[in-house]
């Protein structure tokens, strides 16, 4: 199926996610999943495509796909003592695969009030993290130019990130070099926030590029640190 440039998000987007936070029942959600459908996730899909687009022509290895880059409505609730059965925002990627479930990601958040632009690496799983920190030590002064370089275009990895207490185990060495801050990560990101007045226009799909295209080194960095990933022993 072919999906069009992105329109942008009507205010009726914004409005069924501010409605849904006062009524988050199923009850209230089933008759009007259909306004979910055509206000929230179809131009949210027309965005990461018409993004994805623009990406292949300026050679970022970026992707959508209409159905595995965005995240699902239904929250989880089998551990979480919030049994609200919806989430009261709109989220999808692009990644090398077009699958949301791929490290290394440029991530949208769509929520009134509250949207914003992600990139990076957002709680790698353990073989990855230990893969960054040994990619880092191996090259810290690449990292530190790349992290330098992110806060002077306004993208500082974000210090609101979980950290370990202490030095991670195999890096205790590197507790008093710049990086220590780094090792202790559990995640790599960078944020920006959007408002809806850039979410309801047709140009924001440029922004969204622009947005890739600054990111990208982190996201690449990511991506050499999966060749320090332990292999399997057999």
């Amino acid at each position: 199926m072919d999906f069009p440039p992105f329109p942008g998000f009507r205010e009726e987007a914004f409005a069924f996610l501010r409605d849904l936070k006062a009524n988050n029942l199923r009850d209230w959600f089933k008759p009007r999943k259909e306004i979910y459908e055509d206000e929230v996730v179809w131009p949210l899909r027309c965005l990461l495509l018409d993004a994805a687009r623009e990406a292949a022509g300026q050679g970022l290895p970026l992707r959508a796909d209409p159905r595995r880059s965005i995240f699902r409505i239904y929250r989880d609730t089998r551990f979480s003592k919030n049994k609200d059965p919806y989430k009261t925002h709109a989220g999808g990627v692009l990644s090398r695969t077009g699958d949301h479930r791929s490290p290394g990601v440029v991530y949208v958040h769509v929520e009134p009030g509250a949207s914003f632009l992600g990139a990076g690496f957002w709680r790698p799983d353990a073989a990855l993290l230990r893969a960054w920190r040994h990619h880092m030590t191996t090259a810290p002064e690449a990292f530190l130019d790349l992290a330098a370089d992110l806060e002077a275009r306004g993208l500082p990895l974000d210090n609101g990130v979980e950290m370990l207490r202490r030095m991670p185990r195999g890096f205790e060495a590197h507790a008093d070099t710049a990086l220590a801050p780094y090792l202790r990560r559990k995640s790599f990101v960078v944020t920006r926030p959007v408002d809806e007045a850039a979410l309801a226009t047709p140009d924001f799909t440029a922004t969204l590029v622009a947005f890739m295209e600054a990111t990208l080194p982190l996201l690449a960095f990511g991506w050499a640190a999966e060749t320090h990933r332990p292999r399997d022993r057999r």
